[in-house]
């Protein structure tokens, strides 16, 4: 197995920008969200550059990176959530490539992409509330909150699988041609 010098550069300096990423989203609280997102789009470009299993091994460093260097180890979760979802994904449309019907690929990668999202984040709404809710609110109105929660989880994957695709193709797909 020997490793290519570019292949470990580009690596490397993803998996710091990742890793400052996470550390950013601990600092500016604002943009939570929004950086533990960004950083878990390293593995997506790791995937299609390198293979799944350089992204398996991209995302296992990022998380050990992040669980000893982030202060907030909750948010941890959040981010391997995101970039387990994307490499996910990518594995289901390399599956998915060899089909002929275009539209029956597309319909087939929607559903897919909506159940690897959903059962990561159904359990954690229905099992462990706690975690996503203060203890106040699902004690008080919990079961009302389960219905908003459901369907606002669906509308920010489809925000962040737009965002996504977004950067793959039109800012990765720029900055690519000058990294490779």
């Amino acid at each position: 197995m020997f490793l290519n010098t570019r292949r470990l550069t580009v690596s490397g300096a993803l998996l710091a920008i990742s890793v400052i990423l996470i550390y950013l989203g601990n600092v500016i609280e604002s943009s939570t969200l929004f950086l533990l997102a960004a950083a878990s789009f390293g593995t997506g470009i790791i995937f299609r550059e390198f293979g799944s299993r350089a992204a398996w091994a991209f995302l296992a460093a990022n998380i050990l990176l992040g669980f000893f260097l982030s202060p907030q180890k909750l948010y941890m979760l959040t981010f391997s959530a995101l970039a387990l979802y994307i490499l996910l994904t990518e594995l289901v449309w390399g599956r998915l490539c060899s089909m002929e019907d275009e539209q029956k690929k597309r319909r087939l990668f929607l559903a897919a992409k909506y159940g690897i999202f959903n059962a990561m984040y159904l359990p954690l709404i229905f099992l462990f509330p706690r975690w996503v809710l203060s203890p106040s609110l699902t004690d008080r109105i919990g079961a009302f909150l389960y219905p908003a929660l459901i369907i606002g989880g669906q509308l920010l994957v489809y925000l962040f699988d737009w965002a996504y695709c977004h950067f793959q193709d039109q800012i990765w797909g720029r900055i690519r041609r000058h990294v490779l």
